[in-house]
């Protein structure tokens, strides 16, 4: 009887887990997908260039769809660190003493990304702000490369839940 429990725990278990990838792969793809939407939108703005002095209206729209972008990855990543935590907090710690490096390693990776990620986010926006200057030095494509940023912090949390999983023995009868 005992055995039938744990197996169901265990596949109630790994559904959950299912589901929070993909709900968290899926927050950062629309975070992805917004920012490249918001890129174009900011491109089809009127603008003038003079050598590397470039004159641009802001854009309404990408101020939005950047806003939209970033909160999505911050939702992103607020979901992967908690269910990452408590996670970890639901295994016990195999006999392999790399194994908590490799961890707080892909913990510490996706803090990375996902900071790096808010910020170009973050420049992108401002870009778009109503009380910008209407000229300045050419502006890169922040929007694209923060949304392929999202993308990568996809990936990078279901790397961190790979080596959690896999670094963990699952402990159902303490």
């Amino acid at each position: 009887m005992g055995e039938e429990e744990n197996r169901g725990k265990s596949g109630c278990f790994s559904v959950m887990i299912v589901f929070c990838l993909f709900l968290i792969v899926g927050l950062d793809v629309i975070a992805g997908v917004v920012a490249m939407q918001a890129e174009v939108a900011q491109q089809e703005v009127k603008h003038t260039r003079v050598l590397f002095l470039e004159c641009k209206s802001p854009s309404q729209k990408a101020f939005v769809l950047g806003i939209i972008a970033l909160g999505c990855l911050a939702a992103a990543h607020i979901l992967a660190i908690m269910i990452g935590c408590s996670i970890s907090n639901m295994f016990k710690v195999l006999a392999v003493p790399m194994i908590p490096y490799i961890n707080m390693a892909c913990l510490a990776l996706t803090w990375v990304v996902a900071v790096a990620g808010a910020g170009i986010l973050t420049m992108g926006i401002w870009t778009n702000r109503e009380s910008r200057s209407k000229c300045g030095f050419t502006n890169k494509s922040f929007l694209s490369i923060g949304g392929k940023v999202c993308f990568l912090h996809a990936i990078v949390s279901v790397i961190l839940y790979l080596t959690t999983i896999v670094s963990k023995k699952c402990s159902y009868a303490m």
